[in-house]
């Protein structure tokens, strides 16, 4: 038994004079800041992991409008250009009728 003590002291102080040799105090300081800077302050890493998937979904979200307003300032652009067209939108859309027509709608 007294040799097992002896070899978990020795092992002990061997260890110990390790973190004493290369695991200072501001060593400790430092990284405890470099942990809290990347994981609990505002700027943390999952926040910004966070906001980054905001912006890409933002940034769909701005193509897709682009996209549907593009449509738009065609048809537009047709419903000044084309009296066939503003009567086709307005029939279809709006169930717009001539006088003395009769419209069914049937869905």
């Amino acid at each position: 038994m007294s040799e097992n003590t002896e070899q978990d002291k020795k092992q002990k102080s061997s260890l110990t004079d390790w973190f004493r040799r290369y695991v200072s105090v501001a060593f400790v300081g430092l990284l405890a800041l470099y942990v809290y800077v990347l994981f609990f302050n505002d700027n943390s890493y999952s926040r910004l992991r966070e906001l980054k998937g905001e912006i890409n979904r933002l940034e769909q979200e701005k193509r897709d409008n682009q996209d549907t307003l593009k449509k738009y300032e065609e048809l537009n652009r047709l419903l000044l250009s084309d009296k066939e067209e503003l009567e086709r939108v307005a029939r279809e859309r709006y169930g717009m009728q001539r006088p003395g027509e009769d419209v069914y709608i049937v869905e």
